[in-house]
């Protein structure tokens, strides 16, 4: 049975939100305002997903999108691009409400450089092409060109869609000043050779140098075949400005799960000192050979378990930039008895964050909130926060 509907607003995801018999529907792909004639897809006991069939009425704020896939990542790739910063605001605000009653604290987004072409890395799973899982599920979406990606990358995946992948399971590509590409599985090495400058197959060099390198705000970095990096080149530049403005000259900073560095590095002309704590050694390993190749004499790095090593380590300024899935009630612990006099905590997962700041509260004032729109056409959206000791 089909149904008209209104969309009445966003949910989080970016999907229309609209009712049947007081019953909610989630529709992607539609916009605030739009009537459109929908299916419904999936029944659930509180909710129902719905799929456009029609759009009767359509929204100013719709826009052509390049993208032809409906059911990729891009969930906000037909809202205008005004828009797009709007929701990301106004969903940080009301998460940040709703589960920690914080008010007036966010300031406003910033902007990306480039909506389109700006991610330096890819994952692409594997049939008779390449391609992305469905949002949800693991029906291949096999594609020609991704638009988040720059034309570099596109021209690869368009010579891998020549190539025989059937004992292919998984492709990464990632793009810097170089390319490296990593195969798992077995593929034809001829033709990409002269594509990229690394080429891995099963975890074995089979190519090229086992790093790339990239520059940011004039530091050089190699990246391995695992290394942990920013998605976006650009906007991370952006980010750890806004970073750098809440930081002390003549200070001591700790910088928690550091990774390969990158954070402790950029932040070394800012600080007196600056710590980092690791538990993964090759990224301890890569952190090192990039304070080397920098000639940087004041980070030092530190391979072990955060919640022992920092026992005995003090700071001024504690810096955390966890995985989605935030901190653990161990790791805010461990912060605080520390007791810096500024956390600064950047996160990718407002809802893990508004989670973690409840911690936090009792003994620090959240000073402000900054979104950055490090994802352009998705939902996502990244945040720096700055906390001050009581």
């Amino acid at each position: 049975m089909n149904y008209y509907v209104k969309c009445e607003r966003l949910d989080h995801f970016g999907r229309g939100i609209t009712y049947i018999n007081g019953k909610i529907i989630f529709v992607k792909n539609l916009l605030p305002g739009e009537v459109a004639n929908i299916k419904i897809t999936k029944s659930k006991k509180n909710y129902d997903i719905g799929e456009i069939i029609s759009l009767e009425k359509v929204s100013k704020d719709r826009v052509e999108s390049k993208c032809p896939y409906i059911n990729c990542g891009c969930a906000l790739k037909h809202l205008t691009y005004e828009k797009q910063l709007e929701f990301k605001e106004e969903k940080l605000k009301n998460i940040l409400k709703k589960y920690t009653d914080l008010e007036g604290i966010v300031k406003p987004i910033i902007e990306a450089t480039n909506i389109n072409g700006y991610r330096n890395k890819i994952t692409l799973k594997v049939g008779s092409k390449v391609g992305y899982f469905e949002n949800e599920s693991n029906k291949l979406i096999e594609i020609n060109r991704c638009e988040l990606v720059s034309e570099k990358i596109n021209k690869i995946i368009s010579v891998l869609n020549k190539l025989d992948l059937s004992k292919v399971k998984e492709i990464v590509i990632k793009e810097f000043d170089q390319i490296m590409i990593i195969v798992k599985g077995t593929i034809d090495l001829a033709t990409l050779k002269a594509l990229a400058d690394s080429i891995y197959m099963n975890d074995k060099l089979v190519h090229g140098k086992p790093f790339i390198t990239t520059k940011i705000n004039n530091l050089i970095f190699q990246i391995s075949k695992d290394s942990f990096f920013q998605v976006n080149k650009e906007m991370t530049e952006k980010l750890y400005e806004k970073v750098i403005s809440y930081c002390d000259k003549n200070q001591k900073l700790l910088d928690l799960y550091c990774g390969t560095g990158t954070m402790s590095l950029l932040l070394s002309d800012h600080f007196k000192e600056v710590i980092g704590i690791e538990i993964n050694k090759e990224a301890v390993l890569c952190a090192n050979k990039n304070k080397e190749i920098n000639n940087i004499q004041n980070v030092n790095f530190i391979c072990g378990d955060v919640s022992k090593e920092i026992e005995n380590l003090k700071a001024d300024i504690i810096i955390v930039d966890p995985p989605r899935s935030g901190l653990t009630k161990e790791g805010i612990n461990d912060i605080l008895k520390t007791n810096p006099n500024k956390i600064i905590y950047v996160s990718c997962d407002p809802m893990t964050l508004a989670r973690d700041l409840n911690y936090f509260k009792e003994n620090y004032n959240i000073k402000e909130v900054t979104p950055v729109d490090m994802f352009p056409n998705t939902y996502h959206v990244e945040c720096v926060c700055l906390l001050e000791k009581m």
